[in-house]
C-alpha cells in the first residue's frame, strides 16, 4: 500500500518560517499535522476548528493536551507504544516550545509517509 507523500515536510524550513512569522506559521502547521494524523489513523479524530477554538478559550492549555494526545496517536500508528515522545512533547509544550515538539512530530510523519 503506497502512502501519500503530501505530508512530508522540511523540518528546518518549518522552524525557520515559524520563527520569522513569530509563531503564526505554526497555526498552519497544526492544520497540516492534523490532516497527517487523521490519515495515519484512517479516521477523522482531529479537527482544526475545535482545536483553535478550545485553545483560544483555555488560553493555550488545550494546546498542551492536544500536543500530548497527538504524540500518543502518532506513536500508536507507528507501533511504538513504549515511546517517550509523548512525554517529551508534553514537557516541550509546557515549557513554551511547541514548535520544537511539532518538529519531533514532523520527523515521525516524514518517517511514516516516506517509507
Amino acid at each position: 500500500m503506497q502512502r501519500s507523500t503530501i505530508h512530508i515536510r522540511s523540518i528546518a524550513a518549518d522552524i525557520i518560517i515559524t520563527l520569522l512569522t513569530c509563531g503564526l506559521y505554526n497555526i498552519y502547521l497544526q492544520y497540516k499535522q492534523m490532516e497527517a494524523v487523521n490519515e495515519m489513523l484512517k479516521q477523522i479524530k482531529y479537527s482544526f476548528v475545535s482545536w483553535f477554538l478550545l485553545s483560544l478559550i483555555t488560553c493555550g492549555l488545550y494546546h498542551v493536551y492536544h500536543e500530548w494526545r497527538m504524540s500518543v496517536d502518532i506513536c500508536t500508528a507507528l507501533n511504538q507504544p513504549n515511546s517517550n515522545e509523548p512525554l517529551a512533547c508534553l514537557i516541550l509544550s509546557v515549557m513554551g516550545l511547541p514548535f520544537v515538539d511539532d518538529a519531533l512530530q514532523q520527523a515521525q510523519f516524514n518517517k511514516y509517509f516516506g517509507s
